[in-house]
């Protein structure tokens, strides 16, 4: 950051205040759209009747894109205007979901949902480096940043219950219509937002662009499937293709003089460290976010709107996590605050793992909570410090590589941790079958546990064996979550203890 005394920068007017809660509106229809669309699924298989491929292609292709354009549109951002960026895509990603929403074939609702996509990667880079010029304060703008977060968080919490609600009232396109007032509340307050772009841009390069998508998207599509199906060549090979176009992109950016991905930001080490930050947070909880949702479901015992309605305590409770960081920055440096996060999430992952076995809904959502709560402050800190270590004219770009680092960090959770899950599940199940069970309903029990609890009806032992292997290997996955984020937490007070939140160093300068 600048050598400028904070005390001295121009304090944000109610016209950044309310700037920013347009900005929230955008990144709370973000998150809706990634959980409603699973639960629409159904109902829009019965009305499209779409093939298999089909059915891949309208869950996955939106997210893919999203990751694989968002290098470029943090870039594009800087060079033209966030401003203007932001303005051009939620306009398009409002009448992508319109015509989503109104889709009577498979082909259009794909073709609907690779656009919401591309104009979904404007959107967080927007924001975020948008944030960096209306707050010029550091303290507001941990605030700006905290409140940005928690209106993510609440959008991935209300997901499920909003879609819910509309799909007992409404058609499944109702999922995408209510996208629609969002994005013209967003345009109508646009005259509060401030224009910046870097006037001193070159031409982007068209090879770079083409060579970030590809290694985004084939890396993204290649683990996701991976985690869901299991090993394929097909799959292996999109892994492949992604690490040798990553390697040419890499290249290339070092020839550039004014490259797609300026790679001596990297050289920053706040911001270099705060990306390995979220990552990490995220390969080590997504995974075990989604097997949880699933024991409560499967073995508590809970219907998914029982489940969803539970889910949104953790949730809340991530949301004052976040908000409370910039407070307490305030007292004490910032690996302070997120190591004392940190110590209170592993107390969270403890507490599921001891009681997976005997414990019931109340006691896991009490562990659940204070995870949420202490992972908070770290994702807080860790993404203002992403956004305003660089110089301003990089804001979009390190923006971008937030949400890239986001993206690969729950993807491969879910590669990972998910099958660690997984594997563990099947090997306990598989050592305690009782006699009697028929081979193809144990075959069908291992894709599973939802399957399984089906399969076993009529088959009270071996509905008990399933539920043992399943909280083992939860118990199994909170473990490796405990013992990542106390690892993560020394990590952060050794490489991160010197950083202060209103540290006016030269780094950036000495690096770029």
């Amino acid at each position: 950051m600048s050598n400028v005394n904070h005390e001295q920068l121009p304090k944000a007017t109610w016209r950044e205040w309310i700037g920013l809660g347009a900005l929230t509106l955008a990144v709370f229809m973000l998150a809706t759209d990634m959980t409603v669309l699973f639960l629409a699924m159904p109902s829009i298989a019965a009305d499209l009747a779409p093939s298999a491929t089909q059915m891949l292609w309208i869950i996955h292709i939106g997210e893919m894109l999203a990751v694989g354009f968002v290098l470029t549109m943090g870039r594009l951002g800087d060079k033209v205007g966030r401003k203007r960026l932001l303005i051009i895509g939620a306009s398009i990603y409002g009448c992508a979901s319109l015509f989503a929403a109104f889709a009577t074939e498979a082909w259009m609702l794909i073709a609907t949902r690779a656009l919401i996509g591309i104009t979904a990667a404007t959107v967080m880079p927007s924001t975020m480096s948008l944030l960096r010029s209306m707050f010029t304060d550091s303290k507001q703008f941990s605030v700006a940043i905290a409140i940005n977060l928690s209106a993510f968080s609440a959008g991935m919490a209300l997901g499920p219950p909003i879609g819910g609600l509309l799909l007992d009232t409404f058609w499944w396109g109702a999922v995408f219509l209510i996208n629609v007032p969002i994005v013209i509340a967003l345009l109508l307050t646009s005259p509060l937002l401030p224009e910046y772009r870097n006037k001193t841009s070159n031409r982007i390069d068209f090879v770079s662009v083409l060579l970030s998508l590809l290694t985004l998207a084939t890396l993204i599509f290649g683990l996701q499937e991976m985690a869901n199906h299991g090993f394929h060549f097909v799959y292996g090979g999109s892994i492949l293709v992604g690490i040798v176009t990553g390697m040419l992109f890499i290249r290339r950016q070092k020839k550039m003089e004014d490259p797609l991905l300026d790679l001596r930001m990297f050289h920053i080490s706040s911001f270099s460290f705060s990306l390995i930050a979220v990552m990490a947070v995220l390969l080590v909880t997504t995974g075990a976010d989604m097997l949880f949702a699933q024991h409560l479901q499967a073995i508590i015992g809970l219907t998914p709107t029982q489940a969803g309605l539970l889910l949104i305590i953790p949730a809340f409770l991530s949301m004052v996590g976040t908000l409370v960081s910039p407070a307490l920055t305030k007292w004490l440096r910032p690996a302070y605050v997120m190591a004392i996060g940190l110590l209170t999430a592993t107390a969270g992952a403890l507490i599921i793992m001891i009681t997976v076995h005997d414990g019931g809904a109340l006691i896991l959502i009490i562990g659940a909570s204070l995870a949420g709560f202490g992972i908070g402050p770290t994702m807080t800190i860790a993404s203002e410090q992403i956004v305003s270590s660089v110089p301003q004219e990089r804001a979009g770009s390190a923006s971008a590589m937030s949400d890239v680092s986001s993206g690969l960090g729950s993807v491969l959770s879910i590669a990972f941790i998910g099958s660690i899950g997984m594997i563990v599940y099947r090997a306990t199940l598989m050592d305690s079958i009782p006699s009697g069970v028929p081979q193809e309903i144990v075959a069908f029990s291992s894709e599973n546990v939802g399957s399984a609890i089906v399969a076993s009806e009529g088959y009270p032992d071996f509905l008990l064996a399933i539920q043992s292997s399943f909280s083992f290997a939860l118990q199994t996955v909170y473990g490796i979550v405990a013992v990542g984020l106390f690892t993560l937490m020394l990590i952060i007070l050794w490489k991160f203890r010197h950083v202060r939140q209103d540290d006016s160093t030269n780094e950036e300068e000495q690096a770029l």
